[in-house]
């Protein structure tokens, strides 16, 4: 096929459908009609001699060739809309653009209520999602732009297509049912690997800081349960002398109902280093770098609330 016939706006088409997954919701980000594009999609699918999006459970699941291209597709779009950007003036409270930002439930409890605040009264047209992933997901979410950028923590990658910003750390904390008989006296190493914990993993899989630094010391703890997310602490704690590790920033959010007291670990372990993932190619956007900057600033006010709430809260030991 000669590229000269090629109508360039069916890459568009394809990028927005990689990232919806639905024709309807891709009709919608492009302002065009469902049946326009879905007359794009047949385009398409002549174009690359392949189905590219096939029905399962209503969504839209990209085949194999769909998945290989949209890494140079998107690719490309994203260098012009970089470029162009870079020409025009971006402004938040005129902007009707997506953004979507990739969290673990755990930054998504601290993180979520300012961030949404702000960004409803600094950019009122524009739309927000937040998703939820894993460290694993987060490099191919941002490369096929399902992703504007991640927060995520202890996050390691050899990619030089990903921008990795830190932005502060969280220190590893023992979590403890307040009426637990382990909090009668101070946490020692011995009680610490005698006692029954509870991992909280994203994916289930991955090894902790706490269990590298047993290593370390050639010891390790006993684990009986492994679970994906913060929110339910407090009941899975609750009338046990189970402990699981948390990074200390869940201290903003506990109350007397929580009934959880924190307490220091029994031998070092090492921060949780929080970063702000993004696209390289992406690193000069404006509407990147506003984001990127509203997150900076929700977070270094958290640490700041962090810092004081360590001297004088009645939930640390």
């Amino acid at each position: 096929m000669n590229f000269d016939a090629i109508d360039l706006n069916l890459l568009r088409v394809f990028d927005v459908l990689m990232r919806e997954r639905n024709v309807t919701h891709a009709a919608d980000r492009l302002g065009r009609t469902q049946s326009a594009v879905s007359h794009s999609l047949g385009k398409l699918r002549l174009l690359f001699k392949d189905e590219l999006f096939t029905r399962d459970a209503g969504a839209m699941k990209p085949t194999p060739r769909a998945i290989e291209l949209s890494v140079d597709i998107s690719h490309a779009l994203a260098n012009i809309r970089a470029t162009i950007d870079r020409h025009q003036r971006f402004d938040p409270a005129e902007t009707r653009r997506n953004f979507r930002i990739g969290l673990i439930d755990y930054h998504a409890m601290i993180f979520i209520p300012g961030l949404i605040k702000q960004f409803a009264e600094k950019a009122p047209l524009a739309t927000l999602n937040v998703i939820p992933s894993t460290r694993a997901e987060v490099g191919p979410l941002i490369h096929s732009r399902q992703l504007d950028c991640a927060i995520i923590g202890s996050f390691d990658t050899e990619d030089p297509n990903l921008l990795q910003l830190e932005l502060g750390q969280d220190r590893l904390v023992c979590a403890i049912w307040s009426g637990s008989s382990i909090l009668k006296r101070p946490l020692s190493l011995e009680a610490y690997l005698a006692a029954t914990h509870v991992q909280i993993s994203a994916d289930g899989v991955a090894e902790s800081l706490a269990d590298k630094a047993l290593k370390e010391r050639g010891l390790r703890r006993i684990v009986n349960a492994t679970i994906p997310n913060y929110l339910v602490i407090p009941w899975v704690l609750r009338g046990t002398d189970l402990i699981t590790h948390c990074g200390d920033s869940i201290l903003l959010l506990l109350d007397d109902r929580s009934e959880i007291t924190l307490t220091s670990p029994p031998l070092p372990i090492s921060p949780v280093m929080i970063s702000l993932i993004l696209h390289r190619q992406m690193a000069t956007d404006p509407a990147t770098i506003w984001l990127r900057e509203l997150v900076e600033q929700l977070f270094n006010a958290w640490q700041s609330r962090k810092s004081a709430a360590w001297v004088d809260s009645p939930f640390v030991r």
